[in-house]
Order: C-alpha cells, then structure tokens, then sequence
C-alpha cells in the first residue's frame, strides 16, 4: 500500500509505472503530483501545482506528461533519479479529460462537453481527432481514460455511456465493447494483447476485457480489498496491479496478479 501522510483525503485520478520501484501519481484533491517508492510506499518528490491534476502518462526517457482539466494545460516533467521538476507546458482546449502516450512523438487527448478525441503531437499540435460529429452518433460522453495497447490500439473509457472504445492510430473507430459487468467504466490499462483491465468504478471492482473477443471477466472486487477504485496502473515485470483511489488513505493499493 500506499499512503501519503497529511492527507486526510485523496483522489487519485492517475497513475503511471516508472520503473519497478518506482510509481507516479496526481492526487487531484490535494493538487500534487508525487514521485513514490511502491517497494517501501514513501513520497520520494512531490510537486504542488497551480491547479488539479487530472490524468498522467509516463514518456519514457524521464519524461512524463501530466493533464490540469480545469487550466485546460498539459504539462511535462522530468524524472532524474528520484526528483520531478517541470519541463514546459501548453494549453489545450476546453474539458480535456484523459490522456495518453501513443509514441514517442505523440498523445492521444480526450475532452467532454463536447466528446472529442485528438491524436497530437508532445507539442500540442492537433494531427488528427473524431468527435460525434464527425462519426454522426454520440460516441463520446465522458471520455475520462485512453490507453494504448502494444500493438498500438487506442481503447477509450467512457463512463457516460458506459462502453470501451477501441480506435486504430487514424482514430478509426474499430470496435465499441458494452457489458453490464462494466457499469461505470473508469481506469483502464493494457496488460497484453489480449487482456485488458478496467475499473468499474460502481460496482467497486477490476474486470478483464478480452479485446479479441469481448468476454469481460471479474478479476478483483470488494471482497479482496478493492475500495472506491479510480484509476490503474500495471508494472509487467513484477506482476503488480496499482489502484488509485477515492476517498481517505491508502492512496494506492498494490495486488500481485499471475
């Protein structure tokens, strides 16, 4: 577990997976972004900010790339050893809500009011973007996280409507994935090609979604210590789920899957 001292309440809106020993997280509540030994669970850097951190993806390179919903700003920080400082930011449109590393060179950005979905560059400039307009439905409601697969699919969790979205890197619109065992879809991360996990956040639990056939399966729920879930991060070489969550302390909770 992890626990940040001081903090009577967190919200943990976003999680990333440095390195083995080390996790970064944006409390939302208490506008910080944190630099975390999840071997040990002590803050190794923490940095206030001027407004709420929403979602986070790590970059590689030392370098990760945190969202302020309501500055609508991304802004980047490096990662030396175990210290953050800030790099540079910008300014995106209204409502962004989640986003996510495509590459090395690009994001892929979310937004409600209205739902859009941007393909950009780590410099803001738009390359591409769908939004329900342009696909002649309501796709998007409230688009809150996106993850990228290895292969380079691009799942979209969007709690309004309660679906999984999967887009190729066009933004094309490849799959869309209902389940009633998904009620509330919130944190999603990619665990292989065939495995993704997500938080459905109502019903206090992780399942699994098969992409490649859309089975969805319980995986972790109430009974073995899943509270008030937010958002999930996964580590592949030691086969550790994270979850942020709502609420009073642990920030963080740590399960060990097979």
């Amino acid at each position: 577990m992890v626990t940040f001292s001081g903090e009577a309440r967190i919200f943990i809106l976003g999680i990333a997976v440095i390195s083995p020993n080390n996790l970064l997280v944006s409390d939302w509540t208490n506008d910080k972004l944190r630099l975390v030994d999840c071997v040990n669970g002590g803050v190794l850097s923490q940095v206030s900010l001027s407004g709420k951190p929403c979602r986070l993806c790590f970059l590689g390179g030392g370098g990760a790339a945190v969202l302020l919903n309501r500055e609508k700003e991304i802004k980047y920080f490096r990662i030396n050893g175990d210290k953050l400082s800030l790099d540079r930011s910008f300014e995106v449109k209204k409502d962004p809500v989640g986003i996510s590393a495509f590459d090395s060179s690009n994001l892929v950005v979310s937004y409600q009011n209205p739902g859009r979905v941007e393909m950009m560059t780590i410099n803001g400039r738009v390359i591409d973007a769908v939004d329900n307009q342009k696909a002649g439905k309501q796709l998007f409601q409230y688009p809150n996280f996106i993850v990228t697969s290895t292969r380079g699919d691009i799942f979209v969790s969007d709690c309004g409507n309660c679906t999984i979205i999967q887009m190729d890197r066009t933004l094309r619109i490849t799959r869309t994935f209902t389940s009633p065992m998904q009620k509330q879809p919130y944190g999603i991360i990619s665990v292989s090609t065939d495995q993704l996990l997500v938080v459905d956040k109502d019903s206090q639990s992780i399942v699994a979604l098969n992409p490649t056939n859309g089975t969805v399966t319980p995986l972790l729920g109430q009974a073995e210590g899943i509270q008030l879930p937010l958002a999930v991060a996964w580590c592949p070489t030691s086969k550790k789920l994270y979850v942020g969550r709502a609420g009073s302390q642990p920030a963080v909770s740590v399960f060990c899957l097979k």
